[in-house]
């Protein structure tokens, strides 16, 4: 197998001379490196140098390396990708332009992953360069002081949390607690023991505390508590988003006075406080804080907030999930500021879907992360988020996670499919159905064209279609599943029978539970066995 170039995630400094030595194994491999990688036992060395930044030197049956060593270790894992059975003689270095290299992945609106399916994602992170893995808990993280939150939902053990941070630190990686502490806190107000603390005491689906209620606060305050003393991490990212309903409900009582944002400004003033007084470093959700997003009448009510100091003291994670141009996301990290305490967040566009939406999530990890390199952020955070159940299975979201680093540190992702190729020896067929799965008008559309319980009377189905190269490529299951869930939507009412649902809600099934608990399976497997049972009634 000839290899003319090597191609590494993300960018690195790189001298080669085009030679190759045969490679049996290292002589002192790293245990975690045997045991997850398959790194086998041979007579090549390993010597721990000195360097700038990070990097390795190869030459016959000598690997030197330097700096991080996991920076080093994932550098040699992906040569050794490059071509089997050999290491070229090479030299790269890794300068990272990003301190803070994140992953952040919503599991609090669809299924908790198994222990096993963190441990692959936390090696996929360290494989591709990134530092953190931020992990969205809502009602899911294992309290301490309230042991009745989220136990019917597949909350993570302490045992779980402990193994997992555990097991990323050995490869790099900080595990970061990511909460809810003013708004999106539904999972955990809709309990009876805690609705008396939801702003709007009328509505279950409201999620955000009533500021206003000393008790509620000390609620709050003792879920941050329970995280800061059981997480390892320095971080713990204190939520503050969308706090819509904040000061409309019951803080209106006794004076019918709106303190939103007055009540804002003092409940995160407290958790700031009690993050630092322990040490950590508070991460905030940029929305509220900043205005960002507020219309100019709705900006000026929450002046206060925005021009407070506070925001000095925190990191600000500045999210905005659209396609848009990198002078878009220039202006909006400039509107932000705090640039050396920010985090520009974009997204992968996997919910509401059963596959991401490529097109949109390109144009948007490109565009935002462009700008986070052209304004010097002081990182990045690229997100996965859960809304409508989490259909999107955790597996078919690496191509986006390695596109994200080679946005941020290569600066370019067109070579991402060489280098996904070159990493995981997949075939260039396979990427390609990747891709046409991800094209906004497939993605975009496949739910709407295939839950035929949610169709109404009149309305068009959207017709989707693939190309016929895809259609006799052996495909990985998950991606098996997808081709087979396009089929299924493309059929007419005469073609599609009961039957065809029920397999997909039995394929559906198996690869949930491969990587993930069973708790909220049954939302989605409702979605599929209830348009069996529209097409066999003919609803």
């Amino acid at each position: 197998m000839a290899v003319g170039s090597i191609l590494i995630v993300p960018e690195t400094g790189l001298e080669f001379g085009s030679e190759w030595f045969e490679f049996d194994g290292l002589s002192e491999p790293p245990a975690h490196l045997v045991r997850d990688f398959g790194v086998r036992g041979g007579g090549w060395r390993i010597i721990v140098d000195k360097g700038s930044g990070s990097g390795l030197s190869v030459e016959r049956g000598e690997i030197r390396v330097w700096g991080d060593l996991n920076e080093a270790y994932a550098l040699l894992l992906q040569l050794m990708m490059q071509r089997p059975g050999y290491l070229p003689r090479v030299k790269l270095t890794s300068e990272k332009r990003f301190g803070f290299r994140c992953f952040h992945l919503d599991i609090a609106r669809g299924g908790v992953p198994k222990l096993e399916a963190f441990k692959r994602i936390v090696r996929w992170l360290f494989l591709l360069g990134y530092n953190a893995l931020g992990v969205y808990f809502e009602d899911l993280y294992p309290w301490r002081s309230h042991p009745d939150i989220g136990v019917h939902r597949g909350r993570l053990s302490a045992e779980e949390w402990s193994e997992l941070c555990s097991y990323a630190k050995q490869y790099g990686i900080e595990v970061i607690p990511s909460l809810e502490l003013l708004g999106h806190m539904e999972n955990i107000l809709s309990l009876p023991g805690y609705s008396r603390f939801r702003e709007l005491w009328w509505s279950r689906a409201d999620g955000s505390l009533n500021a206003s209620n000393p008790e509620a606060r000390g609620f709050a305050y003792e879920l941050l508590e329970d995280v800061l003393a059981t997480s390892p991490s320095k971080y713990v990212l204190v939520g503050g988003d969308e706090t819509w309903s904040l000061g409309r409900g019951r803080s209106l009582n006794g004076g019918w006075v709106f303190r939103g944002p007055e009540l804002y400004l003092e409940h995160y003033r407290e958790i700031i406080a009690r993050v630092k007084a322990r040490g950590k470093q508070p991460i905030v959700w940029g929305d509220m804080l900043t205005g960002v997003y507020l219309e100019p009448s709705e900006r000026e009510v929450w002046r206060r907030v925005i021009e407070d100091k506070l925001w000095g003291e925190v990191i600000i994670a500045n999210w905005d999930y659209t396609p848009q141009k990198q002078e878009h996301f220039e202006r909006i990290i400039d509107l932000v500021g705090h640039t050396n305490r920010q985090l520009a967040c974009p997204g992968v566009s996997n919910w509401n879907r059963l596959y991401p939406n490529f097109d949109d999530a390109i144009a948007n990890i490109e565009g935002f992360l462009g700008a986070a390199r052209e304004k010097g952020v002081m990182g990045f955070a690229v997100t996965a988020w859960g809304d409508d159940g989490s259909e999107c299975l955790f597996s078919l979201l690496d191509p986006l996670i390695l596109i994200g680093m080679e946005a941020a540190e290569s600066g370019s992702t067109s070579k991402w499919t060489e280098k996904w190729m070159r990493i995981t020896g997949e075939p260039r067929e396979v990427v390609q159905a990747r891709i046409a799965f991800g094209k906004g008008e497939v993605a975009d559309n496949l739910k709407k064209a295939l839950y035929k319980h949610e169709v109404t009377p009149n309305q068009n189905t959207p017709q989707i279609n693939l190309p016929d190269t895809i259609e006799g490529v052996p495909l990985p299951e998950d991606l098996h599943f997808i081709r087979e869930c396009i089929h299924v939507a493309s059929r007419t009412e005469v073609e599609v029978h009961p039957s065809d649902y029920i397999a997909l809600a039995n394929t559906y099934a198996k690869l949930w539970l491969a990587e993930r608990k069973p708790q909220g399976l049954k939302r989605v497997l409702t979605k599929l066995w209830g348009s069996a049972a529209a097409v066999e009634l003919g609803l």
